[in-house]
């Protein structure tokens, strides 16, 4: 543990950290571990990825343990609100509804992205070849309405078909949609299609424009101000010292750098 007592010091110049968290010693971090490259268990069933290596660089500048409870996605929120975790890192969207429960400290700008096989990306080379095409998109996202629009404004206004949008339960299972040949199209975060070039290169193809994203975000208990800038300050510290973006350059995710904000969406 001589890590954490070589970054003593700078901890303790570390404003607003509450004294629950001080006397503690430890930060609990609620994750669900399978979004790839944020956060997922690697081949020898190891935490690895973005967020989990934030976490520790954070750990490592507030002078604290980190200590992760995993959990399931939609189980995430809650877990914040009822004490379980004193914050949620899991590539989890700052969003305005979210923001009624919640606070947020927004530390990555993430990006969707329509991706088709790499043998069919040449398809797909202005937003109204999609237009009469199959489209697999996770229900449970921001992308599914985001393509709704889409067929809407590219193809069904022009006159031309609307996109077949099948709603499935996971980006996962969209994605399986694609290696099936069921679906032409999917849908999902940029994040995940950065992982699957580097360990699958060529596999899959982003095509057209991004899809906007709502920017990631560090979940607090809604009103734990000392907390959400203890966050903030200490992921500037990060920044700065350029661990960050190496971090984010070591996952393929370095167009996502951001300054951090508190409750950024508006």
């Amino acid at each position: 543990m001589g890590g954490a007592e070589d970054v003593a010091p700078e901890a303790g110049a570390t404003p607003g950290l509450p004294q629950t968290i001080k006397d503690a010693g430890k930060i609990r971090v609620g994750t669900s571990p399978n979004f790839p490259p944020m956060e997922f268990r690697d081949s020898e069933n190891k935490l690895a990825g973005v967020d989990i290596e934030l976490q520790e660089k954070l750990g490592e500048v507030l002078g604290v343990e980190i200590e992760v409870v995993e959990s399931p996605f939609d189980q995430l929120i809650n877990s914040v609100q009822t004490g379980r975790v004193d914050l949620v890192m899991s590539g989890i969207s700052d969003t305005l509804e979210r923001q009624k429960t919640a606070d947020f400290v927004d530390y990555f700008n993430s990006q969707g992205s329509l991706y088709t096989s790499g043998a069919r990306a040449a398809e797909f080379k202005q937003e109204t070849d999609i237009c009469g095409k199959k489209l697999a998109v996770s229900g449970k996202t921001d992308y599914f309405e985001q393509v709704k629009a889409l067929s809407q404004t590219a193809c069904v206004d022009k006159g031309l078909p609307a996109v077949d949008i099948l709603p499935t339960d996971s980006g996962a299972a969209a994605r399986l949609q694609i290696d099936q040949g069921r679906v032409d199209l999917a849908a999902q975060g940029r994040e995940n299609l950065a992982y699957f070039e580097q360990t699958e290169p060529g596999k899959y193809a982003g095509v057209l424009e991004p899809l906007a994203a709502k920017p990631f975000g560090i979940l607090v208990m809604k009103g734990e101000e000392e907390l959400a800038n203890a966050v903030k300050d200490a992921l500037n510290t990060v920044i700065e010292s350029g661990d960050y973006q190496k971090i984010l350059d070591k996952w393929g995710v370095g167009y996502g750098a951001m300054t951090p904000v508190i409750n950024g969406v508006k």
